[in-house]
């Protein structure tokens, strides 16, 4: 059977250690001289079906999340993601591992990299760009655009929403859904939360196109992020108060303000 790979996959597979590495390799050998029950029934692959067409294989503390479909040269699978499982012991002493590490990557380090910079740049400091700041540009402030503000647009609100309610959504919560939680998957790699000192303070899950949930390195609810334009995200604590926003400064940098847009932070 051929396979295909997901982007999310490739991005994982890269990060993963030669010995999960390995345990792929020995997988994607034997989709090739399978088909589709086969590697289902394989006692090798410890396939199961988690629901959505969605499956799971299990190679040791390697987990690959896959799928199975077809098109004109006829059915193939596709490998959706991939997440490795701490042992118990591990996950509390255990390095979180990020994919964009600013303490290794110059380029993600603004002591060194003057362009994610507000001090040096300008366009990215609130202070002197009125467009990214609240106080001047109320189509991102949550006190006088209610669309953005979980208080009143129950949408964005988990308390109403249960969608986006890690205590409702245990696809959202990184104590019952291993695979976005560090602690238990070193294939996890972010985005984090960051001080000013590249310090480790939490991370971000997606939880739709417009809200992401923001937990502490212990895995608690603290916060989400509401996106109000392509630039600015307006950030919650878990009440519902406004705290502050993130200004993107490129792809993998955003910048974390206070309400008052005094620099706080950065999510890599």
């Amino acid at each position: 059977m051929r396979y295909l790979v997901s982007p999310e996959f490739t991005a994982k597979f890269a990060a993963l250690a030669p010995t999960d590495i390995d345990r792929i390799a020995r997988f994607l050998k034997l989709i090739e001289t399978s088909d589709r029950q086969e590697l289902i029934n394989s006692n090798a692959a410890g396939i199961t079906l988690l629901g959505d067409s969605v499956y799971l294989a299990k190679l040791g503390s390697t987990r690959l999340y896959l799928t199975f479909s077809q098109d004109n040269e006829g059915e193939y699978l596709l490998l959706l993601d991939a997440t490795v499982e701490f042992s118990q012991d591990q996950g509390g002493a255990q390095t979180l591992f990020a994919v964009n590490n600013p303490r290794t990557n110059t380029a993600l380090n603004p002591k060194f990299n003057t362009a994610i910079n507000p001090k040096f740049n300008t366009a990215i400091n609130p202070k002197f760009n009125t467009a990214i700041n609240p106080k001047f540009n109320t189509a991102i402030n949550p006190r006088f655009n209610t669309a953005i503000n979980p208080r009143f647009n129950t949408a964005i609100n988990p308390r109403f929403n249960t969608a986006i309610n890690p205590r409702f959504n245990s696809s959202l919560n990184p104590r019952f859904n291993s695979s976005i939680n560090p602690r238990l998957n070193r294939a996890f790699g972010g985005p984090y939360l960051y001080s000013l000192e590249l310090e480790q303070k939490g991370y971000l899950v997606r939880a739709n196109d417009l809200v992401d949930l923001l937990f502490d390195a212990k895995g608690n609810h603290i916060g989400q992020l509401v996106r109000t334009d392509q630039q600015v995200q307006a950030e919650f604590d878990e009440k519902g108060v406004w705290v502050g926003y993130m200004v993107r400064a490129n792809a993998s940098v955003a910048l974390q303000f206070t309400v008052e847009g005094n620099w706080s932070g950065m999510l890599i």
